[in-house]
């Protein structure tokens, strides 16, 4: 069931099925809510976000946003594509952070299908620096079997990158930190960054480390903001003992950006709860950062009329 509710100028789609709701604002296609039940069944909001637009507008950190163009970072707001150099929109000191955030605070078309809701942007050439005019579409359906279901779709009319994912801060516990939240990651590699968050073109293995998410583990040290190459299409799982949620992700996406709020300052959130640092973790799946200038990672061009089109899929139950 889909109903809409009046956010500010905005609205949001309140989906309801599987014991689950999950609520998405036209403002980012943004997850704004994502009520699930623990091991007792009593339900809680396993997403971090804010109460009104406005706070979605003026502050950083993407909470449950849809994000693209391209996700995750681009080096030097550049890149060239057939012969031809584009400037990018610079949001990350001299890089290009998800895209510039051009999309993430657009007001999207929307369309409810069955147990979802479709969300539709016409993203101009030059966009944040970004060629060819964009036909972009996220779908979030929410499934009886308690599975929030996002599908990407993307066609431009000049060759162009794509890499589009979902921002969602997730603590399943509902409240506090995630550190002793436990995470399991279905990758045996990692990319090593730069001072800047770039990577460095290497794919390091885990083992040693702590990037080593192989088996079901304690997050424990928060400052990870990483891409994961994965293994297939289990992605991940998060299981918090307290209240007995499990989430496991799948995607068709060769990896994920591990990112545990590091750098996510002290702020209200929706009823007024403290968010911080360690606060939540996102599991973005995409691919790979800086990959317009990496001819060595897996290819995000999309030539005129190819469709990039991607699914993740969280799903929830209890232990």
């Amino acid at each position: 069931m889909v109903s809409v509710k009046n956010f500010g100028e905005y609205k949001l789609f309140v989906i309801e099925n599987g014991g689950c709701t999950a609520a998405v604002s036209d403002l980012g296609a943004t997850v704004q809510s994502l009520l699930v039940p623990d091991r007792d069944g009593e339900t809680g909001d396993v997403v971090l976000g804010y109460d009104t637009p406005e706070e979605y507008l003026f502050s950083d950190g993407f909470l449950g946003a849809f994000v693209g163009r391209y996700a995750n970072r681009i080096a030097g707001a550049h890149f060239t594509l057939g012969g031809r150099d584009y400037a990018l929109t610079a949001n990350d000191g001299r890089n290009t952070l998800h895209g510039g955030g051009c999309l993430s605070f657009c007001r999207f078309g929307t369309e409810v299908l069955g147990d979802g809701v479709v969300f539709t942007l016409r993203d101009p050439d030059g966009s944040c620096g970004f060629p060819g005019n964009a036909e972009i579409m996220v779908r979030y359906t929410l499934t009886d079997d308690a599975r929030l279901c996002i599908d990407y779709s993307a066609v431009s009319d000049a060759d162009t990158v794509f890499n589009l994912t979902n921002h969602s801060y997730f603590n399943l516990r509902c409240g506090g930190d995630i550190l002793s939240q436990e995470l399991m990651i279905n990758a045996d590699r990692y990319l090593p960054t730069d001072a800047e968050l770039i990577p460095t073109g290497e794919m390091s293995h885990v083992a040693g480390t702590e990037f080593d998410f192989r088996t079901l583990r304690p997050v424990k040290y928060g400052g990870i903001d990483n891409c994961y190459v994965l293994n297939g299409d289990l992605c991940a799982v998060v299981y918090d003992p307290v209240s007995g949620r499990r989430m496991t992700v799948t995607t068709d996406m060769p990896g994920v950006q591990l990112y545990c709020a590091g750098m996510l300052g002290e702020r209200k959130g929706k009823h007024g709860a403290a968010m911080g640092v360690n606060s939540g973790l996102c599991l973005e799946t995409q691919l790979f950062p800086d990959s317009p200038n990496r001819s060595e990672f897996p290819s995000c061009i999309f030539r005129a009329g190819e469709v990039f089109k991607s699914r993740t899929v969280y799903a929830f139950d209890t232990l």
